[in-house]
């Protein structure tokens, strides 16, 4: 899955974050090979990542769920963590996984 994003998108991804170094690209990328699997299987399991990173509403769920992911990562129960903030990512899972056409939502 590597290269789902282009350099452009790599680089609003980063500034969405507030990432201004680069010593993190790998964990990153990981990152937001992670969020994009996830995001899609909860869709479509059938589908890849690639299927949905034209739609920017796909996209900006990925930055979503990927700058909560940087910033609590690492985090123990020293720390209380909410689940997801950003209740966009699951509007966007539901509103694609409901455009799919009729018997192909299987999940």
């Amino acid at each position: 899955m590597a290269d789902l994003l282009t350099n452009e998108q790599f680089k609003t991804l980063k500034n969405y974050c507030k990432i201004d170094q680069d010593f993190d690209d790998d964990v990153l990328k990981q990152l937001i090979d992670s969020a994009a699997l996830a995001i899609t299987r909860a869709i479509n399991s059938d589908k890849k990542p690639s299927d949905y990173i034209i739609d920017s509403r796909f996209f900006v769920a990925l930055m979503a769920y990927v700058e909560e992911d940087y910033y609590y990562r690492g985090t123990g129960s020293e720390v209380m963590r909410f689940p997801l903030q950003n209740t966009n990512v699951v509007n966007t899972i539901n509103q694609l996984r409901s455009e799919l056409p009729d018997g192909s939502d299987d999940q």
